[in-house]
């Protein structure tokens, strides 16, 4: 019994943490049952009781665990050179896991900070471009063609999925180098998120019929005006970064809830960590968020929690950072792929799919996949991945998620996330095609080590 209460002496998050680390290797699917794993049958009685006394004390201690903690996409941090100097990038990257970040969108002054954290972190960390060297030019970026340079040449030198934060008002928004800036979102395939009034967020959207932007801390508006431009500007999405008026106390007023309900697929969070010292409110930030999107329905929640940014940024980014060497223009065309350590190759008689994985598949190791389908799309209304032991009748203990990249009537590309295999072995991609003709399995064996 002192064993199992010595538990209680580690910080709550290493104790929810790891009791999810020993449920992953303990116990497992089948059928829709939870089971323990063979590997534990040969203990005796007593020690299976000791194991699940265990667990009880710590699920005890963890209150969260009982229902899964809602993942937070932060779309607003900043890591610039005072924050380098100050908190070593391992650090960030721990604050983030711990706050369960699914992804963060990361902009620096200058960009050696975000590039320090994606090296770390590729799987969490989605590089954005700020046009600031330094601290103190958010007054003169636009003026400055120093800026500008620097902009271009980065964008030369590095992958992006957004130019931003920046800060610009009103008609400074068509100077020359903010409309140089459009022009290279356009050319890069980035979003733009922008510092602004409404006055400069309409002069940037008129300035293309394509760029979209990211409305950094929803322009300190309040919910009716923030309304009014979301409903008028439908490649307008708005971020409620430094809002802390948003929720406080832990619930949503009227006002803000009706903004959540008019519009679930325009908002996201963030926690602007503009000064070194914020680096550390990062898991704060995050359990006030889930604190009130409680007050929310629970599809709405999950959209402001993480699903709007996923699904605005995430495609643009797999986009611009696809790896040429397994996904080429021609492979997408024929869904042929050469032969590579982190891809399969599926077929059917109506179907043929690749699946790349984000790195290689390790035991016990969330993993994302980027699929293409080919075949006869038009009538296909989803599909379905996962992964199975055959050999011993049970498949994995989460289910992943999908979302949808694009999609035309001969080719669908998909992203999928949450894939964990849980044991060495030998291992088949299950993946269903689901259309207006029925159900259509795809297989591809392969050994995990």
């Amino acid at each position: 019994m002192l064993v199992h209460l010595m538990w209680l002496v580690f910080p709550v998050q290493f104790r929810c943490h790891n009791l999810k680390v020993l449920t992953h290797h303990v116990f497992r699917k089948d059928h829709g049952f939870i089971m323990l794993n063979s590997f534990f049958y040969s203990g005796s009685l007593r020690n299976i009781f000791r194991l699940l006394i265990s667990f009880l004390v710590v699920f005890l201690s963890c209150p969260t665990y009982a229902q899964e903690v809602i993942p937070i996409a932060d779309a607003h941090v900043h890591y610039s050179h005072d924050s380098v100097e100050l908190t070593p990038p391992e650090r960030v990257i721990e604050l983030m896991q711990n706050a369960n970040l699914k992804f963060a969108l990361v902009s620096s002054s200058d960009d050696e900070g975000t590039q320090l954290l994606y090296e770390l972190a590729p799987d969490l960390i989605v590089p954005a471009l700020r046009p600031y060297r330094r601290r103190g030019e958010t007054g003169s970026w636009f003026q400055d063609e120093n800026a500008l340079a620097y902009v271009e040449s980065l964008l030369a030198k590095n992958t992006y999925a957004s130019i931003g934060e920046f800060h610009l008002f009103g008609e400074n928004a068509d100077l020359p180098i903010p409309r140089r800036i459009v022009e290279l979102a356009d050319e890069y395939n980035l979003i733009l998120q922008a510092h602004s009034d409404a006055e400069a967020v309409e002069r940037l959207l008129a300035q293309s019929a394509d760029v979209k932007i990211i409305w950094a801390h929803s322009g300190f508006e309040d919910p009716e005006e923030i309304s009014d431009m979301l409903s008028k500007h439908d490649r307008l999405w708005a971020d409620l970064a430094f809002r802390s008026e948003v929720g406080f106390g832990g619930s949503l007023g009227d006002d803000w809830r009706q903004l959540f309900l008019d519009h679930p697929d325009r908002l996201m969070v963030g926690t602007d960590t503009y000064t070194p010292e914020r680096m550390y409110f990062i898991p704060e930030h995050a359990e006030n968020v889930r604190s009130w999107l409680k007050s929310l329905p629970e599809d709405v929640a999950q959209n402001v929690a993480w699903r709007n940014a996923f699904n605005l940024v995430m495609p643009v980014w797999q986009y611009n950072n696809r790896n040429e060497a397994l996904i080429t223009e021609s492979s997408i065309d024929s869904c042929f792929v050469d032969e590579a350590q982190d891809s399969a190759f599926l077929e059917s008689d109506n179907y043929r799919a690749i699946i790349v994985t984000s790195s290689p598949v390790q035991v016990s190791e969330s993993v994302s996949a980027t699929v293409i389908v080919c075949g006869e799309m038009g009538d296909v209304q989803s599909i379905e991945l996962d992964a199975s032991m055959p050999a011993h009748g049970h498949g994995t203990n989460y289910t992943p998620e999908i979302s949808v990249l694009e999609i035309s009537d001969t080719v669908g590309k998909y992203q999928v996330d949450g894939l964990v295999m849980h044991m060495p072995g030998t291992w088949q991609w299950d993946m269903n095609i689901i259309s207006s003709n029925g159900r259509e399995t795809l297989k591809h064996e392969f050994i995990l080590r």
